[in-house]
């Protein structure tokens, strides 16, 4: 018995632009997302001092902990929730546990703020036994 052979067939495979749309979409949402985490660090109420001949930071620690002092004295870290300073002795500690006493504390002070509220945060990381402050100031004005 002789077998038939199937005719070639003519139509050309086809992507579902469709569905490419909505992949397209949905990389655009994640690196839209995942980018702003970062920002959602450096609270948007702290308005830096103006430092024209500082150093700038190329390459951010990524172990480094994040202290903002508002104009007010208020302190925030993370998503901009409020502590106080045991919950900051707490946190470097934490942190100093995980990953030893050189990781990188950046104070982000408020320029109208008095220094008392920077100072009492210093003391607070020196109290922790960590040593690696560093100070965020815009570079221009």
């Amino acid at each position: 018995m002789a077998r038939k052979r199937k005719a070639a067939s003519t139509v050309q495979p086809s992507t579902p632009i469709a569905a490419m749309i909505d992949i397209i979409f949905l990389l655009i949402i994640f690196f839209v997302v995942t980018a702003a985490v970062d920002r959602e660090v450096e609270d948007s109420k702290v308005i830096l001092s103006y430092a024209p001949h500082g150093k700038p930071v190329t390459k951010r620690d990524p172990r480094s902990v994040i202290i903002n002092v508002r104009k007010d004295g208020t302190l925030t870290m993370g998503i901009g929730e409020r502590v106080n300073m045991s919950q900051i002795t707490n946190i470097l500690n934490d942190a100093r546990g995980r990953w030893g006493n050189d990781i990188p504390i950046i104070i982000r002070g408020h320029r109208d703020v008095q220094h008392y509220y920077i100072k009492k945060v210093m003391d607070a990381v020196t109290d922790t036994g960590l040593y690696r402050v560093l100070f965020n100031a815009a570079m221009e004005g």
